[in-house]
């Protein structure tokens, strides 16, 4: 039997290499990346919308973390290469290596009863041993001849070894005692010292961390580009606020001017009358708002309809009081940001006059009273609504009659738009409204401005619906 002693001198050797690990962060970096690029795009198109803000802050705190992490991770490697911390950092640590021939049938047994059952229930009474690390069984089974088996047991220092071969049964004991399991003149023991050591070198960046931290990271996005857009709302109902008051003034003749948008991109007004704007900049910038004829922006659409001269800084407000000409289309932009601030003025008969005045007509003021056409009547049968649209005024209440004439239960509820996740006003249904067959359900609410809103059945979503348009 052989028994060999093996040490690695520092005297005239080169230093090891160390290569740097392979990392996970650039590719988490390029991933980070493109959904930073889509949310953005997404943002740009759509800032209203409860989603595009939170996507957008979830995905620039993954961005910010892959750049941390990388940079982290980078800096580690380079301080390690530089110091050779993985050879001069620590103690060196020791391995005894035993090999032996197990004859050949013999494998099964050996496992079972035999020379690897007794080594591998040597385990545990060396754990508590100073300095033991690890024990490692491994087994080449060959169709014919002897089987291969190496046994590796692993120590922090020489005098963790130096004990396990002075008070605990050895790989020698256990060979002794079981002859018939090994081939005689096989076994071999080299007691050999660790020159490198890679297991504590790289950051493993395992599935079940990784699937927490940027689980963290995502819903931490979406909480602050939730608040940020809670904080955008409140701050829209505060600008139409009329001192300070807690009744919203009439959005219809408010445009709110940010770095560089309006809101909203589409107004209306009645033919033929006085009507009066408000622009008020939110933003940093200087903006105006200005109204033409047409596109090409070459003629002001009436006296009073703005002008190329006015120069509203941030936290100021326009008001521009004019009559509108006839029905048709008329456009509106900044004269400071023109591709990127503009909409359309829609002057059609019957539309109410911006801020609440009566329209051209002569009717009745908007806001005030009761829906003037009466209740509108909807009913259910067969899983559809009678009615797939219905068109009411804007600023004023809206009275719906439902009636479920079906004998399966059903509601009608009004949303802002079709991802139903925002109620269109106070009163406008709710998901825990039931109607059973031959009953009533009435709904009373005032659509805050002009546009298209949507309703459905929240038990029947995808076959009971419709929208909803305020003129």
């Amino acid at each position: 039997m052989d028994q060999h002693s093996t040490e690695h001198g520092t005297d005239g050797e080169q230093p090891p290499i160390h290569l740097p690990d392979p990392s996970i962060w650039p590719l988490i970096l390029g991933v980070a990346a493109l959904c930073v690029g889509i949310a953005l795009v997404f943002w740009t198109r759509e800032r209203d919308n409860s989603f595009s803000g939170p996507a957008l802050g979830a995905s620039f705190a993954l961005l910010m973390a892959a750049v941390a992490g990388w940079a982290w991770q980078d800096g580690r490697m380079k301080k390690q290469a530089e110091s050779h911390e993985h050879s001069t950092s620590r103690d060196a640590r020791y391995t005894q290596v035993v090999t032996f021939a197990i004859p050949q049938g013999r494998l099964d047994a050996a496992q079972n009863g035999g020379i690897l059952d007794a080594i591998q229930g040597s385990g545990s009474g060396l754990r508590d041993l100073a300095g033991f690390q690890d024990l490692r069984i491994i087994a080449a089974p060959a169709d014919s001849g002897p089987s291969q088996v190496i046994v590796e047991t692993t120590w922090s220092g020489r005098e963790g070894l130096a004990t396990y071969e002075e008070t605990r049964q050895t790989m020698l004991d256990f060979i002794a005692d079981h002859p018939e399991d090994v081939v005689p003149g096989s076994p071999q023991i080299f007691d050999m010292q660790v020159v490198r050591d890679t297991k504590d070198m790289g950051f493993r960046f395992g599935v079940g961390p990784a699937v927490a931290v940027f689980g963290a990271l995502i819903i931490g996005g979406f909480f602050i580009g939730a608040g940020l857009n809670l904080f955008s709302h409140d701050k829209k109902t505060e600008a139409v606020a009329p001192g300070g008051s807690a009744t919203p003034q009439a959005a219809d003749n408010v445009v709110i001017a940010t770095d560089n948008a309006f809101s909203p991109t589409t107004l209306t007004a009645p033919p033929n009358t006085k009507v009066t704007f408000i622009m008020k900049n939110e933003g940093k910038s200087i903006h105006n708002l200005h109204f033409f004829t047409d596109s090409s922006a070459s003629t002001t659409l009436a006296d009073g309809a703005g002008s190329s001269d006015s120069a509203i800084k941030g936290g100021e407000t326009e008001t521009l009081t004019f009559t509108t000409p006839g029905v048709g289309t008329y456009y509106f932009h900044c004269d400071y940001h023109p591709d990127q601030m503009k909409g359309n003025l829609e002057v059609k008969e019957g539309a109410p006059v911006p801020g609440g005045g009566a329209s051209a007509g002569g009717g009745a003021a908007s806001g005030g009273g009761s829906a003037s056409s009466g209740p509108v009547k909807v009913s259910a049968t067969n899983d559809k609504f009678d009615k797939s649209e219905i068109d009411v005024k804007a600023g004023t209440p809206v009275e719906v009659d439902f009636t479920n004439n079906d004998a399966t239960p059903h509601n009608i509820h009004f949303y802002t738009d079709s991802s139903a996740s925002t109620d269109l006003a106070p009163g406008s249904g709710s998901s825990d409204s039931i109607v059973k067959k031959g009953e009533t359900e009435k709904l009373t609410f005032t659509v805050p401005k002009p546009g298209t809103y949507y309703f459905h059945c929240d038990f029947h979503p995808d076959t009971m619906k419709g929208k909803l348009v305020a003129s």
